[in-house]
Order: structure tokens, then C-alpha cells, then sequence
């Protein structure tokens, strides 16, 4: 007898567990405002969803996807990071900014050929003065890229404070290239991903 309420008891528990279980999960996946998260159909939304959503580098969104208003393309802003459409290099490309540990980290994806290597521009706080650089960087594949940098380079001018917060602003823009016999032939430049911590 004892066995057998014992037997039951546990059966109860189990059940009560798979019951508890689906909400504890969809609690788990709904800690961000859904009226943020990008559409199904969204490029962004896509990338951001096949990263690991609010468990991804980014983390959940905190503005949702804007259009620009002077050129095809989109961006929106995550808690830590941002993530930019820029049609003009190839319809699915998508361009991503975000913290990793002392490192910010750029990369890019879905440019529409395939190139030999990438120009990345970089600056940081550029509005106080500081220069922007540029640096050939390796492809990833032949339509994708990454450069990576520490969060506190050797810069003139360092971060601004507003309303008692050090804000630092980094821009980035890529374009691809192909070796030549004489010289490089590179296309156009990237949508600029401006990111703000």
C-alpha cells in the first residue's frame, strides 16, 4: 500500500511539473516587450531570432525596427547591440554591432557577391574629434566578415557625459573589394551602423 501511494504521489508530481513546465518556459521566452520584437519576415528579426533572441549576444530589443527615412534599409537596437539592413550591398545584408566582453564587435553577412577582402571604417566618439580609421579586413566567407576591437582604444578625445552618463558613439561601415592586377575595385559603402553605449 505504502509502495503503491508512493508510486502515486510521484506520478502526481510528475504531472504536475509537465503542466508547470510549458509556462515556466514561455515565461523564460517572453521577458521582452513583444510589441519591440521584429515581425516573422524581418531580416533583423530573423537574424536576431536564429541567434538565440534574448538569449543571443544582443539581448532583447529596446526600440523596434525604423526604416530610414532618406534610403532603403532598416536598423533597430538591442540591449546590447544593434543590427542594420543595408540593401545597397546585396538585398539580405545585414550588418551587426555588439558588446563582447572588453571588445565591441562588427560583423557582416548576406552581401549579395562574393568579395576578397573588406574595408572597414571605425570610429569612435568621431563627434569629439577623433579620427576615423580604416583597415582591410579578411573575409569570413565571400559575403561575410567580422572586426573586432577593444572597447577602449588609444583615442584623442574620450567619451561625453550627458545627464551624469559617459556615452560612447562608434560608427562602422564596410564595403567589399576585389583584388585587381594594379589595384583594388571595391563597391559601395555599407549603411553607417551607429551605436551608442
Amino acid at each position: 500500500m505504502s509502495i503503491t501511494r508512493n508510486l502515486l504521489a510521484a506520478a502526481a508530481l510528475a504531472t504536475g511539473l509537465a503542466l508547470i513546465s510549458p509556462t515556466a518556459a514561455h515565461a523564460a521566452t517572453s521577458s521582452c516587450d513583444p510589441a519591440l520584437v521584429a515581425p516573422n519576415g524581418s531580416l533583423i528579426g530573423g537574424l536576431w531570432r536564429s541567434n538565440g533572441g534574448e538569449n543571443s549576444v544582443y539581448g532583447c530589443p529596446v526600440t523596434k525596427e525604423f526604416g530610414y527615412p532618406d534610403k532603403a534599409g532598416s536598423w533597430q537596437r538591442f540591449e546590447s547591440g544593434k543590427i542594420v539592413w543595408s540593401p545597397n550591398l546585396g538585398n539580405g545584408t545585414l550588418l551587426r554591432v555588439f558588446e563582447k566582453g572588453p571588445n565591441m564587435v562588427f560583423k557582416w553577412s548576406g552581401l549579395g557577391r562574393d568579395w576578397d577582402f573588406f574595408n572597414v571604417r571605425w570610429s569612435k566618439d568621431a563627434q569629439l574629434g577623433n579620427k576615423t580609421y580604416q583597415v582591410k579586413v579578411k573575409r569570413l566567407t565571400p559575403w561575410s566578415g567580422q572586426f573586432i576591437i577593444t572597447k577602449n582604444p588609444a583615442v584623442d578625445y574620450e567619451s561625453s557625459v550627458s545627464h551624469g552618463r559617459t556615452t560612447d558613439t562608434w560608427r562602422f561601415v564596410v564595403q567589399g573589394c576585389d583584388r585587381g592586377t594594379f589595384s583594388s575595385d571595391c563597391g559601395p559603402w555599407s549603411i553607417t551602423n551607429v551605436y551608442e553605449y
